[in-house]
């Protein structure tokens, strides 16, 4: 080697090695953007307040931060980590209809075709029998009409969690006709599920496993049917801390799927286009992605809508929005995407937590890789209108609940002052409470013993409207429930009632 060529080698080593400290100072130096969203995650914990969180964040094809903050399980002293797999509860409802769209990009299924045609002896029915109109992708946009539903089977409970075919013969009655409005429907996505195991002859959760999770390289994720499992699953606690039993919920396609932080981002590529993923991963095409995530529903004023198992915003001046949050007893699970920024953000406890501060650390997250990112705004509540005008209303209605295959007598009553009282079975009439329009229904909360198997079990009495009315007649649902931060129930019941001759 030539004395020159020596000189110019000694020279970029000795630039190099002067440069390097330099460089290790000033990356030492660059303020680490979510120190001040660990030390809060962090004080939360310490407090009391949170048990275990998880994040992700993606940033053009890679995640460019994840990490896990408190317990899985506090008592076994199981630290929850950015693998650690968390119930997130309605976030499974994105991996339904994508198992869904698969089978339907195979050509095993029509998503225009009536959900009935894949469904054996048990129909979704309305007023006039089984419905043509209750198609695949009305139920995948909450618009088929089925009604509201969520039910929970704690291990070793008094109740055990029924088959899809039961929940279809007792609850899979139209309490609205197809597409009417939105109505979100557990029911609808736990009867999609029930469809892509008879399509593809496998149980859901294996298929799922096979056709989703596994080309995704998902190794964290897995349906609740995985009994092998089980011991992966972060707990769920209660508002107050004290760990919850496990349970399960009445339809499993739309709320029992566990995944992992680092799980979730993957998915979240698929869903921005594929960046970061190899070419197996790509289950479904960018058609097919574009299906899923087209507005089909107006959920509410002002840019809120409904795809086909995603929540999309569609709003001026701001980046169009793919999300999905899931939230139950013991669950807070935040999937928010921004597709023109290749972004996607992933927080998941494995309890709700102070009001609004996993929604915070969402937003905070999302910032660092979005600037322009504010928040994710709420989706709006209508507000309750007084009855207009009350002559339409004002008289006495009766009719019945069908309540399980139990037609209950229900007799409504609405004073010239557009006040009412409720009847249920014969019982005394009982003021309705917030009484009014919302959205154009019959709202109000009252009480009254429904005597199904389902409330008799779960002892309620709590009952809420949602009558529609349409001449000299209204229908809709009046639903049974309870909402506490240990157990949730919400039963649903045709209701349809007529006017008595002069009212």
């Amino acid at each position: 080697m030539s004395t020159a060529r020596r000189l110019r080698l000694l020279c970029i080593l000795f630039s190099a090695a002067l440069f390097a400290p330099a460089a290790l100072a000033a990356q030492a130096a660059k303020p680490d953007p979510y120190a001040s969203i660990r030390a809060d995650i962090e004080k939360e914990i310490a407090a009391g307040r949170l048990t275990g969180v998880s994040a992700a964040l993606v940033k053009d094809g890679k995640i460019v931060w994840e990490q896990g903050f408190g317990w899985a399980d506090r008592d076994a002293r199981k630290p929850a980590t950015a693998h650690t797999a968390f119930s997130i509860a309605s976030t499974t409802k994105p991996f339904t209809t994508t198992a869904l769209m698969r089978l339907a990009a195979e050509g095993k299924l029509d998503l225009d075709r009536p959900a009935n045609d894949y469904l054996g002896a048990e129909k979704i029915v309305d007023a006039n029998g089984p419905s043509r109109e209750a198609t695949l992708r009305r139920l995948a946009t909450h618009s088929s009409g089925l009604p509201t539903f969520f039910a929970m089977y704690p291990e070793n409970g008094r109740a055990k969690q029924p088959t899809i075919p039961e929940l279809i013969r007792d609850y899979g009655h139209l309490v609205a006709p197809v597409g009417e409005r939105y109505e979100y429907s557990n029911l609808g996505m736990g009867i999609l599920a029930e469809i892509v195991a008879r399509q593809s002859k496998q149980e859901f959760g294996e298929y799922l496993r096979d056709h989703v999770l596994k080309p995704l390289g998902m190794k964290d994720s897995f349906f609740d049917t995985d009994l092998s499992r089980r011991a992966e699953m972060a707990m769920r606690y209660a508002d107050d801390g004290k760990p919850l039993p496990f349970y399960t919920t009445a339809t499993p396609g739309s709320g029992e799927m566990y995944a992992s932080a680092h799980d979730l981002a993957r998915f979240a590529m698929l869903h921005l286009g594929g960046r970061g993923l190899d070419a197996s991963a790509m289950i479904l095409d960018k058609a097919r992605l574009d299906e899923l995530h087209r507005p089909e529903t107006t959920v509410a004023p002002g840019g809120y809508f409904y795809g086909m198992g995603w929540q999309v915003l569609r709003q001026p001046q701001r980046a169009e929005v793919l999300y999905h949050g899931g939230g139950q007893s013991g669950v807070k699970a935040e999937f928010v995407l921004v597709p023109s920024a290749d972004a996607a953000v992933i927080v998941l406890s494995n309890r709700r937590g102070p009001k609004g501060f996993i929604d915070g650390v969402r937003d905070r997250l999302l910032k660092t890789v979005v600037p322009s990112w504010t928040e994710l705004p709420s989706t709006p509540n209508s507000p309750l209108q007084p009855l207009q005008p009350v002559k339409d209303y004002r008289g006495q209605w009766r009719g019945t609940m069908l309540a399980q295959g139990k037609r209950v007598p229900i007799t409504l009553a609405i004073a010239a002052d557009g006040t009412g009282t409720l009847s249920v079975d014969g019982g005394a009439a009982r003021p309705i409470a917030d009484f009014g329009l919302i959205d154009g229904l019959i709202s109000g909360e009252s009480h009254g013993d429904v005597d199904s198997p389902d409330t008799r079990r779960e002892r309620l009495d709590q009952l809420s409207l949602g009558l529609k009315l349409r001449g000299d007649r209204i229908d809709g649902e009046i639903v049974a429930y309870r909402l506490t931060s240990e157990h949730m129930a919400i039963y649903p019941y045709w209701t349809e009632l007529e006017r008595m001759p002069g009212e």
